[in-house]
């Protein structure tokens, strides 16, 4: 009989479904878990979400499909981290765990310390308790409620070429036109990667604080062709091989200063090299930096608050060559 697959004290056995609230040890923090055990033997699929609090439509779109999902279609099992940042998101906080002592980003402290603080030890259960059951870990994200986005799929920084080659396949069978390879470290997907050698993906899709139908749709719908392309699901994946644009080179700007931010471009914007994107001022109007773009490119990111702090992001940007 296929094996039980247990996360602290949430249990599915095959063919079952468990959901539910565990407790980090060592804290009150509470993640909120589905676990569905498929009858047959196969890969173990992790998709989490909310690592941001304000990043709502993979957040839906894992509610939704925890509760469709029937395990007796599945071979073998998807684990769905409905919330990472459950305090985040009911505190409607940007970027920050509020639970946290230092009110830490998770994408900045994986893959955790077990000894640290709130959110370093969430991040060591994660990473050591979850993360090692699981063949894939998909990590989704918006823009966060301080940012415009247009949505693109993200391939892990593994140190092994064939699990960048194995990941940037399954991108290849989603809806998603534009791809990157990332050169972080720490970010969940990253550390899964790096850390648990579990390939990782990203999902950037939908934005500034909005929660909209298609953006949840879409989610859903390339969760489900990754599901069939790695057989969980029967059916035919998205082939979106011929259509996809990879972006080899890209740029994350931050603020220098502290001040009014005033920005030129939008996302979806082709930008040159050069090309002056944004500025920041003080209250006064003085002219406090300017910001111009690297090389050419495509914007995929920008902040759209008034208020900016030094070190927050600017503008994210991509080239094809």
């Amino acid at each position: 009989m296929k094996r039980d697959i247990r996360i602290a004290d949430l249990c599915a056995g095959s063919g079952m479904k468990a959901a539910g609230l565990i407790t980090v040890p060592g804290t009150s923090y509470e993640l909120p878990l589905t676990i569905i055990n498929g009858v047959e033997d196969g890969k173990i699929f992790l998709v989490s979400a909310g690592v941001h609090g304000c990043e709502y439509p993979g957040i839906q779109a894992t509610v939704e499909l925890a509760r469709e999902l029937d395990p007796c279609a599945v071979s073998g099992a998807v684990i769905f981290v409905h919330a990472v940042n459950a305090p985040g998101f009911f505190g409607r906080r940007a970027y920050v765990c509020p639970a946290d002592e230092e009110s830490k980003n998770f994408n900045h402290i994986s893959p955790g310390n077990r000894n640290g603080t709130t959110a370093e030890r969430v991040s060591a259960f994660f990473f050591t308790e979850i993360v090692p059951q699981c063949d894939l870990h998909l990590d989704i994200h918006s823009g966060d409620i301080v940012e415009d986005l247009e949505e693109f799929i993200a391939v892990c920084n593994s140190p092994d070429p064939k699990v960048v080659e194995y990941c940037t396949e399954i991108a290849r069978h989603t809806s998603f036109t534009h791809r990157i390879n990332s050169r972080g470290r720490t970010e969940l997907y990253n550390a899964s990667a790096i850390d648990c050698n579990v390939p990782g993906l990203l999902f950037e899709r939908g934005g500034a604080g909005r929660v909209k139908r298609h953006e949840i749709d879409r989610d859903k719908a390339d969760i489900i062709s990754i599901c069939r392309y790695i057989g969980i699901l029967e059916g035919e994946p998205v082939d979106n091989t011929a259509a996809q644009i990879f972006y080899p080179r890209h740029h994350w700007g931050e603020a220098g200063h502290t001040g009014l931010f005033y920005r030129f471009v939008k996302t979806g914007d082709e930008i040159k090299k050069g090309q002056k994107l944004g500025e920041i001022r003080d209250f006064f109007g003085n002219l406090l930096e300017e910001i111009f773009a690297e090389f050419d490119g495509r914007v995929k990111i920008a902040n759209n608050t008034l208020g900016i702090s030094a070190g927050d992001d600017t503008f994210m940007y991509g080239s094809t060559r």
